[in-house]
């Protein structure tokens, strides 16, 4: 996941909660004591600021649902699902499962199985359920166009993709 300039994931603002505790030295019994209270009620906060923290990454991650989408991205996404089923559709119809925007010209829709069969609808499918086993895939929208979908194990090979298409074509010469 890419963080963007305008702190936003998935084209939704990040909010964040920061929480500083200052812990001052301790000289004598009596401000120890007093510490020492303090010191049990910042170990019962952590737990709770350890949850809480749980509670804010996993609303991140859950990912946009497909009707969140907006057009263009919708269509992106649909070229994925056909790219998708081509490619390592095997038997079972591979479906949008999030969406990560790396900058401008770059988009990377993972595909997951579904409980439904693949047939030759490949578009989007609501009444799929989708699944957490492989074949996981990665499709990669870069300038325009759809490259040839990765399973999700070719980690260096999706890498090396993502970081073709951050290079813009002619953005290492000076014009002036």
């Amino acid at each position: 996941m890419i963080l963007g300039e305008g702190h936003c994931l998935q084209n939704r603002p990040i909010t964040a909660v920061v929480i500083c505790v200052e812990v001052a030295a301790v000289t004598d019994s009596e401000k120890h004591q007093e510490n020492s209270t303090a010191l049990q009620l910042l170990v019962k906060m952590r737990g709770l600021l350890f949850l809480l923290s749980a509670l804010f990454l996993l609303e991140l991650i859950k990912g946009m649902k497909y009707d969140e989408l907006n057009n263009d991205e919708r269509k992106i996404v649909d070229e994925a699902i056909e790219e998708g089923n081509t490619v390592h559709g095997q038997g079972k119809h591979l479906d949008y499962y999030n969406i990560f925007k790396g900058n401008d010209n770059v988009l990377e829709v993972i595909l997951r199985p579904t409980s439904c069969d693949q047939t030759t609808q490949r578009v989007h499918r609501k009444e799929c359920k989708i699944h957490n086993k492989p074949p996981r895939v990665s499709c990669i929208h870069c300038n325009g166009a759809m490259k040839p979908c990765l399973l999700l194990k070719q980690k260096e090979e999706i890498k090396k993709r993502r970081n073709e298409c951050q290079h813009l074509t002619g953005s290492g010469y000076i014009l002036f």
